[in-house]
């Protein structure tokens, strides 16, 4: 049995830039949404969908490269699809609590979080992989703009019957 003496080398993060990602998202909709035209996609699910191919590709990004950015970005979507498929809110929910339990092992979290430890403290014990904070706090990040528009969406139809 090995035991290690020094301190840990710690991995700097995979820099992913979020321009190229967006660049690369935009053009993957535009595409996407083109073709959507050109076949006569009716618009009611032309939308929903363009939403859910961002939430699809942001959360990817979000949850394989540990980019907060990117988990904002996948949370307006999902909202974009719960404000255009008001019936569907479980449903994204799920997604996002799904896209949260992936973070929880994502090895790119771990280092981002280790990189973070090690940069404003000294070195640390080897924690585990999975971490439950990480899980909660993914789901938030994602979870919240559905949630939110849900409720503005409820609030607005409400105020509009009475």
């Amino acid at each position: 049995m090995s035991t290690v003496t020094g301190p840990v080398a710690v991995r700097e993060p995979v820099r992913l830039p979020m321009a190229v990602v967006l660049v690369l998202v935009l053009a993957g909709l535009a595409v996407a949404a083109g073709v959507g035209l050109l076949t006569d996609v009716p618009a009611a699910l032309l939308w929903p969908g363009l939403c859910l191919l961002a939430a699809l590709v942001f959360g990817a990004v979000f949850v394989l490269g540990a980019i907060t950015v990117s988990g904002f970005a996948a949370g307006a979507a999902t909202a974009g699809v719960a404000a255009l498929e008001p019936g569907h809110l479980p449903l994204v929910l799920a997604g996002t609590a799904g896209a949260a339990l992936l973070c929880g092992v994502a090895p790119a979290w771990a280092r981002v979080e280790a990189w973070q430890a090690a940069r404003s403290a000294g070195p640390a014990a080897p924690a585990p992989r999975w971490r439950t904070d990480r899980v909660v706090a993914a789901f938030l990040v994602l979870a919240f703009p559905p949630v939110f528009v849900t409720g503005a969406v409820a609030f607005v139809s409400w105020t509009a019957t009475r």
